[in-house]
This record gives structure tokens, sequence and C-alpha cells, in this order.
């Protein structure tokens, strides 16, 4: 990893930092989209999610050099940066802590920097595309790695930079001014791999932009805008990522019959016993226990037991060959609440933070639409441009 010349608002020129930050990508719904469009004409989902096709992806840039022109924009000396990250789930309020930094590049065969989940070509092309115009990263991966690196930056010194505050979040944004203490964390950091927790599209496409321009392996598009979490913090949250299912019920019925053992539960079992597969259908709660003769010779060993490995391999691989309809939720109380008349809900156990290290260890990949890592690290926080370093 390395410092790097973040680029971040100036709010006496933009305005306040809560109207112009944004979530990813990846998870902005076209209406969420106008409503920070709304909150101001300097919000960065104009630049993280620009209109689809070649004049969108040039307005992104035509922004950026506007904003940094105005100096809406401004350039830091380089720098690393602490980000404390409260929020609120399930009543309860934590903080999660990472850091933001430049990540060199490694191709999974080196084993260094690691994914844990399958990708999609078609974002992966947008992101591609959206970085060939602006040549930024417009928002950072997330990778996780050992809590002992994390540690060295606890007592370091940091100078507070931004506040911001985005619906029942607050973030806190700090330079980390003490240099013997990054270079600790630097070299400590340099023994471990970091495991790619969200951003596994813009991690691949920064490989295939610095495979694209023979980048060498100093160059700054041969490393990425990266915010780093410790394994062990105690704000990380994973949630799961629930299946509804419409459609293709005598399937998914004789999927359950063939090898689950079956028991009605009540919804509070849900929460409180936290049973790996839960169907619910009108309001009916039904644990599915896989029984010991069903045929998991189709998983890889290292996911087998998963929940959700399960669920993909055992109970919707056949409904898949239907019509049936499937989409995903991470809220289990929405979850719950759409499976009527012909909806189902297939309720999964949340994959925790070591196993997903363990899958990734041995080269292996969970299934797409697995893990949900919750909140989400906002863009416009911090901006790297790959001409600054």
């Amino acid at each position: 990893m390395r410092a790097f010349r973040a680029i971040r608002y100036d709010e006496r020129v933009a305005g306040p930092l809560s109207d112009l930050i944004c979530p990813p990508y990846d998870v902005i719904t076209s209406d969420e989209r106008a409503r920070l469009a709304a909150r101001s004409e300097r919000n960065f989902v104009r630049v993280e999610l620009p209109d689809e096709g070649p004049a969108g992806y040039a307005h992104a840039e035509e922004l950026l050099h506007a904003w940094m022109h105005e100096r809406a924009l401004v350039a830091d000396p380089p720098s690393i940066y602490l980000h404390d990250h409260e929020f609120a789930l399930g009543g309860v309020r934590a903080t999660r802590r990472g850091v933001f930094v430049a990540l060199r590049l490694y191709q999974p065969s080196e084993d260094v920097v690691l994914p844990h989940e399958q990708t999609f070509p078609k974002a992966k092309a947008d992101r591609l595309e959206l970085l060939r115009a602006t040549r930024a990263n417009t928002s950072p991966i997330f990778g996780m790695t050992d809590g002992g690196p994390m540690a060295l930056l606890s007592g370091a010194a940091a100078a507070p930079v931004a506040t911001a505050r985005f619906g029942d979040d607050r973030h806190t944004l700090a330079r980390v001014l003490d240099t013997q203490s990054v270079a600790r964390f630097k070299d400590a950091l340099r023994k471990e791999r970091v495991y790619i927790a969200d951003g596994h599209h813009r991690y691949e496409t920064a490989l295939t932009y610095a495979t694209e321009l023979g980048a060498g392996p100093d160059s700054t598009e041969s490393s990425v805008l990266t915010y780093l979490c410790a394994l062990d913090d105690p704000g990380l949250r994973i949630l799961a990522t629930h299946r509804l299912v419409a459609g293709g019920r005598a399937a998914l019925d004789a999927a359950i019959a063939r090898s689950f053992d079956r028991s009605v539960i009540d919804r509070g079992a849900v929460e409180d016993v936290q049973p790996g597969i839960v169907l619910v259908r009108d309001g009916t709660f039904t644990r599915l226990e896989l029984r010991p003769d069903a045929d998991r010779s189709g998983l890889p060993a290292a996911w087998r037991g998963l929940p959700v490995a399960i669920a993909e391999e055992l109970l919707l691989r056949d409904v898949r060959k239907t019509d049936a309809v499937i989409t995903y939720e991470h809220d289990a109380d929405r979850a719950i609440a759409a499976a009527t008349g012909e909806w189902s809900a297939i309720l999964l156990r949340a994959v925790d933070p070591m196993t997903l290290r363990a899958v990734a260890d041995v080269g292996e990949r969970l299934p797409q639409k697995t893990t949900y890592f919750y909140p989400k690290v906002p863009a416009g926080l911090v901006i790297r441009s790959l001409d600054l370093g």
C-alpha cells in the first residue's frame, strides 16, 4: 500500500458534505439517484453513476474537471485516512473503523488480494468505461485484513478533516500525520493477505485497465483506492442475501422433499436460533435441515456446509431451469412480507468473516449474491485520481 493524493470536497465552495456523498453505484436505485442529485448540483452520484452510454461517461469526466477547476474538489498532500463510520442496525449503534489507502493490484494467482465472490460481466464493462473516461477511482474497494496491522494505527496522530451525516450514519475522516505509524502499518501489511469484501467488479476492472495500458508495478494505474478494515473489527457486519421465488413451486417442493427434513417454527426462532435455511410462505415458517444422506458432491468442499451454497445447489438449481422469477433481498422483514401468494422466501443465515476468509484462502469463490457488507463505504468522501498518484 501507499499514500495517495486524495481529492476531497471543500465545503466552503461545494456546500455541506452531507449533501455531496452517495452510496456506491451498485446499490443506488433510479429513484434514489434522482433524490441524491436533487440534494446538490455537485452530489457525487452524477460521477459515480452517470447516465448510460459514452455521453454519460464523458459527462462524468467533465464534471470532475469542472469541480476541480472551481475548487469545489481539491487535492490533499500524499496521505492515508482513518474513517470512523457510525451506524445503526437492528436498533443498535456501532462504529466500524477503516483506513483509505492506495493498494497495489495483484492477479488472483499471486494469492495476495483474494476475492470471495463471482462477478458479472456487465458491471465490469460499465466500471471500465467510467475508469477510462475519468481516470479516477470514484469509489473504493472494501478490503479486510488481519487486525494486527490495523491496530498499529489505533494510536496514530491524525488530523480530522471532514465529518458528514447520511441518514442515520455519521462519518468522520482524519488524515494520518504519524509517518512512523504509517511505515509500521505498511510493513506489517506486507505480510498479510487482503480479502475483498465489496468491490469485486471495481477491483477486476482496475486490473483490466492496468493490463490494457501495460502499466508497470510502480505506476498509479497499478494500484486502486481501497478502504481496509480489520477482520475482527467490532463494527464489521455481513448481512445475508435472502432469495425470493415466484413460480417453480413444484420444482422447489420436489427439491425440499428430496434433500431436507422440515419442521415448522415461529417467527421469533428465526432471530433467536438463526437456523441456516427457513422457507416462508403466507406467514408459515418452515426450517429446512439438510438430511445426512443428501448429495452434496456438487459443492466444493470449502463451502458445502454454508446455507447459501446448500440453498443454491440443492434447493434452487432445478428451480432456475423453470420459468420462475428469483430476486434478492437483504432485509429479512421485507423478505417475509413479500412471501405471499405465489411468492416464497428462502431466508438464509449470514456468512461470518472468518468463514469467508477460509473460503478465499483455498481459492474458492462463493455464489453470486452471497454477502452484503453493511453499511456500504460512501463514494465522494475520498476520490483518487490516477493522474495525481
